[in-house]
């Protein structure tokens, strides 16, 4: 994001004035689009499979950097071949990016 304020976002059911239900996504209180249920329940699978590929991803990445001993960039490349396999075994979504591989400032944790 552009900006360095912290963004809320949200869901919030509805029904139309056909009658129709609908389920509204938002980012503070701003409409960003609506699903129908049945978009939503796939969004939300999406979205659960996205997280436990992201844990994959992460497990991958120190497994090969700590017990194989790769460096970063062996890391990731061993991480690319990762995610082409789950891929070419149906992961849905556009193919990965190996450019968006890479932990941002924004996705860090504060050290402890």
């Amino acid at each position: 994001m552009a900006d360095d304020k912290e963004h809320v976002l949200w869901s919030q059911s509805g029904v139309n004035k056909a009658g129709e239900p609908f389920i509204q996504l938002l980012q503070d209180d701003q409409p960003i689009c609506q699903f129908t249920p049945e978009q939503a329940r796939s969004h939300a699978r999406d979205l659960l499979e996205c997280t436990e590929a992201a844990e994959q991803d992460a497990f991958m990445v120190s497994f090969m950097r700590e017990k194989v001993g790769l460096d970063q960039k062996g890391a990731i490349a061993m991480l690319v071949d990762f995610r082409k396999w789950r891929e070419e075994r149906g992961k849905k979504g556009p193919p990965s990016d190996p450019r968006e591989f890479f932990r941002t400032d924004k996705h860090e944790k504060p050290p402890k």
